[in-house]
Parts: structure tokens; sequence; C-alpha cells
């Protein structure tokens, strides 16, 4: 009988382990081939279009002892952007590498002033301002204006202007300072 339950102990550790590894393969080979059936997909293509800028007035922008003004005596910054791709995009305008500074120390202005308009060919403004602001705070990088649509072979162009604004009062704080930075365009 010692003999017997030894066997039969025996016999059901066996099966026991052809079980589990029998369950073990079926695990594995159904998850290569879930693993494999959802790793394939078809071809995927990415298109982007092709832009050209063209700085008029170049790309930077250097104010140096600005005075006050009014906007229709604001420095114009000129330029046009084409899209020399065969699709449609969408651009995002920034001012790049901006600093403001006064006695060689970062400065802010309310007074300070920029406008981005859109332009004919001529750079003549059409229409209001599509965005306007201040350099009440200053950062590297500033947001003109985004999701602006340009389609294959347009080209749009755009007039910036920047001035520190009349106030009728004495503006010591503004006086002095020294303004740089580029108008960058990106496909969004």
């Amino acid at each position: 009988m010692e003999a017997e339950k030894k066997q039969t102990n025996s016999s059901t550790i066996v099966l026991t382990t052809i079980g589990i590894i029998a369950l073990v393969i079926v695990c594995i080979g159904g998850s290569y081939a879930y693993f494999t059936a959802t790793a394939k997909s078809n071809e995927q293509k990415v298109t982007t279009g092709t832009l050209t800028t063209t700085y008029t007035s170049g790309a930077d922008i250097n104010a140096q002892n600005i005075i006050p003004t009014e906007e229709t005596e604001a420095q114009l910054h000129k330029f046009s952007v084409q899209n020399t791709g065969s699709q449609p995009a969408t651009l995002k305008l920034s001012l790049v590498e901006t600093s403001l500074q006064k006695a060689s120390a970062d400065t802010t202005s309310e007074n300070l002033k920029w406008a981005l308009y859109n332009a004919t060919e001529e750079y003549a403004e059409d229409g209001a301002a599509i965005a306007t602001g201040d350099f009440t705070t200053v950062n590297p990088t500033i947001l003109l204006k985004d999701s602006i649509s340009i389609d294959a072979s347009e080209t749009k162009y755009f007039v910036l202007k920047v001035w520190l604004d009349e106030i009728d009062v004495p503006q010591n704080e503004d006086q002095g300072m020294t303004f740089s930075t580029k108008v960058q365009v990106e496909m969004q």
C-alpha cells in the first residue's frame, strides 16, 4: 500500500508538472500571437509643407535710446511667409531672443508696445491689428499670433510695429532702454 501511495503521488506530481508546463506554453504562445498581431499596421505617410520666410527689413529688430512716439510713427518690420509646399499649413509667429535692458540690467515696460498686421504685397496694413501687446513681462520667446492658416503656394505679408507709447507725462522710467528681438515663423 505504501508503494501504491508513492506511485500515485509521483503520478500526480508528473501530471501536475506537465499541466503547468502546458499552461505556460499556451500562455506564451497566446501572448506572442496577440502582440505579433497588434504590432502590425498599414503604411502611414506624413506630409508637411515647406515655408520660405523673407524679412524685407531684416530678421533682427534692434532699438537703442527709444523715444516716446505714437503708433503711426512706429518702427516697421516687414516680412512675408510663402508656403512652397503642396499642402495647407498653419503658422505660429513669435518674437525670440527677446531682450529689454536699461543700464545693462533686464527691465520691463508697459509703454513699449507692439502690433502685428496683415499686409498687402506692398506692405500696406490690411485692416486692424491681428495681435497687440506690450513688454510688461519680457520672456525670451513671446507669442505674437498662432493658428494662421496659409494655403499651398500662398504668400502672406505682415507688418510688425514696435514703439514706445507717448503717454503725455514724463517717462523717465523708459529712458535709456535697449531692445532686441527676432521674428520667428514656425509651422504648427
